[in-house]
């Protein structure tokens, strides 16, 4: 989101206070709609350096594989490769997602074992 030049930016009616809290409801309000009614820029809404980036394209390229898998109608094992390569890099951004998670995920749609 580009910054506002300073005759675009809202002079306050009252000045917020840290020490006293007068005017920190206002201005909160003012920020969220500022950010709500802006879409951000496509290339740093979320990405803000090469490594994340680099995360994302790697994300990319594995669902685009495993799409292709898909269509050339690889097995589903196959496929979750790609899949897990994909969740991979992402997970390089968030850190959340664990081997477990995985696991549970393919043992709760297939019937492995009968």
């Amino acid at each position: 989101m580009p910054l506002p030049s300073q005759n675009q930016i809202p002079t306050p009616s009252s000045k917020p206070s840290a020490l006293t809290g007068a005017g920190i409801p206002k201005l909160r309000r003012a920020i969220l709609s500022r950010l709500i009614n802006e879409a951000p820029d496509a290339e740093t809404a979320l990405l803000t350096n090469l490594r994340q980036q680099q995360a994302v394209s790697n994300a990319l390229a594995g669902l685009k594989r495993a799409s292709q898998a898909v269509v050339a109608i690889i097995p589903h094992e196959m496929i979750l490769l790609d899949l897990y390569e994909a969740l991979h890099a992402l997970d390089a951004l968030t850190g959340t997602t664990t081997n477990d998670d995985i696991l549970n995920l393919i043992f709760s749609k297939f019937c492995i074992g009968k």
